[in-house]
């Protein structure tokens, strides 16, 4: 008798565990795919131990579940949850670590050595790369200490907080920085959805050089017989192109399909259908700026130039030399999420639109560029602009000034551009729920 309960609870676990897989298998995929790519960065760009990005990184929810194995000579990792539905990324320079989804047939890459930039040892940051911490006036320097360490969890514990990095500006000079136990000045942080920032750019100095317009339409061949042939340029800067998205990543979504299960993020983005008129509705999505990005693509008649683009015309002028935008397979730019760069290369991005996009003299955007990029979409409640966040009547950040606009990336990710106050902020961290009210508002009133 007893047997054959036995026997009958194996075999009702049997069918719970059966069903369980099934149901979910289709999202180990997700979960091996996110893992192995998350490890193959941190490890080869961020230069972060397998320790730290498994209990930090992967160490929650679903991703707890994953294992991964680095294979340091042929810099390729390769996640799997309990074997199953294994994912390999490889890092190719900086190209950044890039999925193995198809037959992968794409292998350009190029690395540092190839980076030029002239001498700016003895020019003071940001501008160069003499660091010094600077006690201006009209700053009460011990309240942004303060302000600044209770962002922060006591011990590098990284528990609650889980802030990894903050720096602050103010008049082109570096007041305060502080790092976590593991992270300074030079870790690579992958700042997720601040890269649609950076896409921002990409679209202005494209538009400067008279390559692309805002009001350019027919994007795409296969829009050409549908509505989607009236989708701008700019509907997609504004994120109103009234393509059908679904910015979900805790399930099978356009999103985690796109990042997570494609050769091709702009093709997966593109493809969507419409699910409202062009241009009336405001609706946050990654797709639009990867839809951006292949757009770009496209006006290069060589790859490499593309490839090129962001490093000699971004980077190399805003002396971000600790920056890396990865590709997906297809070797377009994942402009919607995958850019790393150190704490203090995102302040020196987030300097040029507090300069109006002017860096150094030389205007690297065009005129009223930086006003088009935090101008509020009228559908958006306040929050957005042109692939950045805004502050409009303190719809992010209530005690925060009005007039701040930010790039915004998951897990916290801030740079936020404080004009009234001449001022930067930049957070890293890993919890998107951090009281970003309290540091910004802090430090604000620290400022005359």
């Amino acid at each position: 008798m007893l047997k054959k309960i036995l026997l009958s609870i194996l075999l009702l676990l049997t069918i719970v565990i059966s069903t369980a897989l099934y149901i979910n298998y289709p999202k180990l995929s997700i979960i091996s795919s996110y893992a192995a790519k998350k490890m193959c960065s941190c490890t080869f760009i961020a230069e972060r131990s397998q320790e730290s990005i498994q209990t930090q990184d992967l160490g929650m929810g679903p991703l707890a579940y994953s294992s991964t194995t680095i294979d340091r000579e042929n810099k390729r990792v390769t996640s799997s949850v309990f074997g199953l539905n294994a994912k390999t990324a490889e890092y190719r320079g900086k190209l950044g670590c890039v999925l193995i989804q198809g037959e992968d047939d794409y292998k350009v890459s190029f690395s540092n050595s190839e980076m030029t930039a002239p001498d700016l040892a003895e020019i003071n940051y940001p501008y160069g790369d003499k660091v010094e911490i600077h006690k201006t006036k009209g700053i009460n320097h011990d309240l942004v200490q303060k302000f600044v360490n209770n962002a922060f969890d006591e011990n590098g514990a990284m528990t609650s907080k889980r802030t990894r990095a903050v720096v602050v500006l103010h008049k082109d000079s570096l007041i305060y920085e502080q790092y976590a136990d593991g992270y300074d000045a030079d870790t690579e942080i992958l700042g997720w959805s601040m890269t649609k920032s950076i896409m921002n750019t990409w679209v202005g100095m494209m538009v400067k050089d008279s390559i692309v317009n805002l009001d350019d339409n027919n994007l795409y061949p296969e829009w050409a017989n549908d509505d989607r042939k009236d989708i701008t340029l700019n509907n997609l800067m504004h994120m109103s192109s009234g393509l059908d998205w679904s910015e979900i990543y805790s399930e099978i979504s356009p999103a985690t399909k796109m990042l997570y299960d494609s050769e091709d993020n702009a093709k997966v983005a593109r493809q969507q259908g419409l699910e409202a008129k062009v241009g009336e509705h405001w609706e946050y999505s990654s797709g639009t700026t990867n839809i951006i990005s292949g757009y770009m693509r496209d006006k290069f008649k060589d790859h490499a130039d593309y490839l090129r683009f962001p490093y000699d015309r971004i980077f190399s002028k805003l002396n971000m030399d600790n920056t890396t935008m990865e590709c997906d397979e297809s070797g377009t730019y994942i402009g919607s999420s995958y850019c790393y760069a150190t704490p203090r290369d995102w302040a020196r991005f987030g300097t040029l639109y507090l300069r109006d996009g002017v860096w150094n003299g030389e205007r690297l955007l065009p005129e009223g560029w930086v006003e088009y990029s935090k101008t509020i979409v009228p559908d958006s409640g306040g929050k957005y602009g042109a692939q950045f966040w805004t502050n409009g009547g303190g719809s992010m950040y209530p005690d925060a000034p009005h007039t701040m606009f930010s790039c915004n990336g998951y897990e916290g990710q801030l740079v936020a551009i404080i004009p009234s106050k001449d001022l930067l902020i930049v957070r890293m961290g890993l919890n998107s729920g951090f009281d970003f009210n309290g540091l910004l508002s802090g430090v604000c009133g620290a400022v005359e």
